[in-house]
């Protein structure tokens, strides 16, 4: 059986909600900084200390939720998360994924390693300010993509919005506003509402994940 290690809260949901959405079986390895709980086997199977990371049946280790995400979705091709191999919508689908993780998710990384980044009060949230402008140009390019449509790809949800909903769900932790975007907030209400997102969010108590 797989093994699927995951941080509430991250990035790593995402691969959670597909893993479910799939129906594959796993056994789910919580790891808390906080409580010091898996970090040690983490740190073993991943030297980045990072989630998500899956280990597949023959005992090989995947990290980052680009490449778990394709893995996992070949597992079970008749669920139609991902296209067929050498299709455009399969392409489709990667382009999205590759969005989210190279633009988007990266676009909060400021909001969480301000202190980091600078000593000031003033300073840290002027980068703020920054990412902020950068999270809002990015929401009116996913708005418009969406215009028509129930999911990023069209009328069928595909591991982009796995992770696509992940990640716009941090906006309400860094407080910014998805209200006027129509399209996203009817979105991320459609998918919060489907039972495997469902499943996956009352395990990781992340039920109020609506922005």
């Amino acid at each position: 059986m797989m093994k699927f290690y995951f941080s509430t809260a991250t990035c790593s949901t995402a691969c959670h909600i597909a893993l479910e959405e799939l129906g594959l079986e796993y056994t789910p390895i919580e790891v808390s900084w906080k409580r010091d709980q898996n970090v040690a086997e983490l740190n073993k199977v991943n030297p980045l200390g990072a989630v998500p990371v899956l280990i597949t049946k023959q005992g090989k280790t995947l990290t980052q939720n680009a490449a778990i995400l394709e893995y996992l979705a070949d597992q079970n091709p008749t669920a139609k998360l991902l296209a067929e191999k050498d299709s455009f919508e399969r392409n489709q689908t990667m382009s999205w994924v590759a969005f989210v993780a190279s633009d988007l998710q990266k676009a909060f990384s400021p909001f969480f390693q301000s202190k980091e980044m600078a000593d000031t009060e003033s300073a840290q949230n002027q980068i703020k300010e920054f990412a902020a402008k950068k999270i809002h140009s990015l929401l009116d390019y996913i708005e418009q993509n969406l215009v028509g449509k129930d999911y990023i790809i069209g009328n069928h949800f595909t591991i982009a919005d796995a992770y696509l909903f992940t990640i716009l769900g941090w906006t309400k932790w860094v407080k910014i506003s998805i209200v006027g975007h129509k399209n996203i907030t009817s979105y991320m209400k459609r998918v919060f509402e489907r039972p495997a997102v469902q499943n996956v969010l009352k395990k990781e108590n992340l039920t109020d994940y609506l922005p």
